[in-house]
């Protein structure tokens, strides 16, 4: 009886030391666990605020590039206030594009420059302007004095000014002087700067930070291979660039009642249109509002064609591609 009652707190002490043991690997596997997950939560901060650190640098790098900004903070307000870019240009019935044998442009040109002088004296100088710029000018004649400056790339400093401020959607031209004689690829932003004058104008209408400028956006592009030779501008551009802003980025189908409904919810539109009333290859166009007559279109390569309403039928063929800006709350 002693021998079994000795086994019988024998048992109870193993059992109880096994009950022991077992609670003490459960609390080490709950510490072990607790400690994973404060160790993964502080990873998962971390890794945030790299990826923060990183957009913030990205955007700094954005900034840094802009010449434009840069030159117009030293000079005097005033003469930013008095300056109206687009509304200095002078008027003309613009037309669809159209590609044209050399000849053909300098007829052209010839015609246009009966009522230009600035056309009249690029025809006869002619041989002092690429031909590409010819060509361009010839199919719009608004850019008369932007080409009148090319070959000593007489451009003028400033930034986004004091009346472009004031306006809710201004139209920002690539061919601008403020930024349109700068080198993009192997061209410059006033002939192939339609997509980064188009996100320009996106992000200012959005964050109204001056800093934004086509010519910066311009730079961001090339230094970070947004630019393909040959081609133009890269659509991941219009993705990756506004994401940093917290903008949100998305894409829509081809469907007039989906660009109002953005629209209507504060949003913005970039197109990439193809040959058609833009471009006689690729351009890109900002959607900016619509009303009873049409879509309001911001062009940068036209003040004609922003000044217009575009209903839904004339351009849905020529769009390749929509993109949706929404600022993120």
């Amino acid at each position: 009886m002693v021998a079994g009652g000795r086994n019988v707190r024998m048992n109870r002490q193993q059992m109880e030391s096994r009950r022991k043991k077992q609670q003490i690997r459960w609390i080490s596997l709950l510490v072990r666990v607790a400690v994973l997950v404060v160790i993964a939560f502080c990873i998962r901060n971390i890794y945030a605020r790299l990826e923060e650190m990183q957009m913030e640098l990205q955007r700094l790098e954005i900034q840094q590039y802009g010449m434009a900004q840069t030159s117009a903070d030293a000079q005097s307000p005033d003469k930013l206030n008095d300056v109206d870019y687009v509304g200095n240009l002078d008027t003309w019935e613009v037309g669809k594009p159209i590609e044209s044998t050399e000849a053909e442009v300098l007829q052209r040109l010839g015609e246009l420059g009966q009522t230009s002088s600035l056309i009249e004296g690029i025809c006869q100088n002619h041989s002092q302007y690429p031909k590409e710029l010819l060509a361009t000018l010839a199919n719009n004649p608004e850019m008369a004095d932007f080409v009148s400056g090319y070959p000593d790339r007489n451009g003028v400093t400033g930034g986004i000014t004091a009346s472009e401020k004031e306006q809710e959607f201004p139209l920002f031209l690539q061919w601008d002087r403020r930024w349109g004689y700068e080198s993009y690829g192997d061209s410059c932003i006033g002939l192939a700067g339609c997509g980064p004058t188009c996100l320009s104008m996106v992000l200012f209408y959005l964050t109204r930070d001056v800093t934004h400028t086509p010519d910066s956006i311009a730079a961001y592009s090339m230094k970070n291979g947004y630019y393909v030779e040959g081609t133009g501008t890269s659509w991941a551009l219009m993705e990756d660039v506004p994401k940093l802003y917290g903008i949100k980025v998305s894409s829509i189908s081809r469907a007039a009642n989906n660009m109002r409904a953005v629209l209507d919810n504060g949003g913005i539109i970039i197109c990439a249109m193809g040959k058609g009333d833009f471009t006689i290859s690729g351009h890109y166009i900002v959607i900016y509002g619509y009303d009873n007559e049409g879509f309001m279109v911001n062009d940068p390569n036209c003040v004609a064609r922003s000044g217009r309403r575009w209903i839904f039928s004339e351009i849905e063929t020529q769009i390749k591609s929509i993109w949706v800006y929404v600022k993120e709350k």
